[in-house]
């Protein structure tokens, strides 16, 4: 029998009911191009910001990261779904971006990416601002 992709959360594991033996950890994106810059949010709650990475290297940009477990109760757990561990995501832009007006911001479990738009350049580390939660 072939296993088969379940989405469980925010992430995607491979396989049945049973845990998988290495969970792939890998945040969903949505990428909405505004004309002049891409917007890309990341779902990545229980994050700490600070081990969160974002690199842009030409047209390639690099989501590192890792997400702590929380806190577990006493008692029997019938089932865990919420992953934890490191993470990695790779995107090719559909165009040149410009990595120095780059901004990334984390609140509420999503990190935001704004990159402009932007023929040649080289590539920077983008740092992440921790935002305040949304009311």
């Amino acid at each position: 029998m072939r296993k088969r992709e379940i989405p469980v959360g925010f992430f995607v594991r491979t396989g049945g009911l049973e845990p998988p033996e290495r969970p792939a950890l890998v945040p969903p994106v949505d990428v909405v191009d505004h004309g002049l810059l891409w917007r890309l949010t990341f779902e990545i709650p229980g994050a700490n910001p600070e081990e969160i990475s974002v690199d842009v290297r030409g047209r390639i940009l690099t989501l590192r990261g890792t997400r702590r477990p929380t806190d577990r109760e006493d008692g029997v757990f019938l089932r865990v779904e919420r992953a934890a561990g490191a993470f990695e995501r790779v995107l090719e832009l559909p165009e040149d971006p410009d990595p120095e007006g780059s901004r990334a911001t984390y609140a509420d479990g999503l990190l935001t990416l704004e990159v402009p738009k932007r023929s040649g350049g080289k590539g920077r580390s983008i740092p992440i601002v921790k935002g305040k939660k949304s009311p």
